[in-house]
């Protein structure tokens, strides 16, 4: 994926990066619960997808997020709060471990601003709707994360990985502050599925 040069990103750094900012920050005040159907595709250093999925997504304050895959393969990951179950339909086997802390989830920043001044550094940006930010631990998982925004809502979550591999998170038919259903964040084992812990 390709971005701006070095020239547009010297002339107006601070302004873009206000503006993004300010997206994100009216985006997420008073934000108590969100739904959305999502798209997630997966490409390597040479731009070929090597993995593309799509389903729907819910999160409930402060931290319980639900993704729940339905192309291609069906499997739910839910974290509780204190656990993170993945369920594969397939395989008929669930792996639960403890849940990531904040600053291994970059989706958190959409709900939780404040993560950014605690575990990430802000990058210039040309772009007045895009926000880009790298984690300031030297272990993280990625290099470098990019949200844009499209008609001041998030749209697209960029993760870089150190190997050259990127992963585009796509969100549409966003609702904030919606209804979720009792119990959508509490994971029943389905029967006669397999359990593995601390995977």
């Amino acid at each position: 994926m390709l971005f701006a040069g070095s020239l547009l990103l010297a002339a107006a750094p601070a302004l873009a990066q206000d503006d993004a900012r300010t997206l994100l920050d009216a985006f997420a005040a008073d934000l108590d619960s969100l739904t959305a159907e999502f798209t997630q595709i997966t490409v390597d250093g040479r731009d070929e997808v090597v993995e593309q999925s799509s389903g729907r997504m819910a999160f409930q304050a402060p931290d319980r997020i639900r993704w729940d895959y339905l192309e291609p393969f069906p499997q739910a990951l839910v974290a509780d709060g204190e656990q993170l179950w993945h369920y594969d339909e397939a395989l008929e086997q669930v792996t639960v471990r403890p849940q990531p802390a904040p600053e291994d989830s970059p989706m958190l920043v959409l709900t939780r601003p404040d993560l950014l001044e605690t575990f990430y550094r802000v990058l210039p940006s040309s772009e007045p709707n895009v926000l880009r930010f790298e984690p300031l631990a030297e272990d993280a998982g990625i290099e470098m994360a990019r949200l844009t925004f499209v008609d001041a809502m998030p749209y697209a979550l960029d993760l870089f990985d150190p190997f050259g591999q990127s992963t585009r998170l796509t969100l549409e038919n966003i609702e904030r502050n919606a209804a979720i259903e009792p119990g959508t964040f509490e994971f029943q084992v389905p029967e006669g599925a397999d359990v593995l812990e601390g995977l």
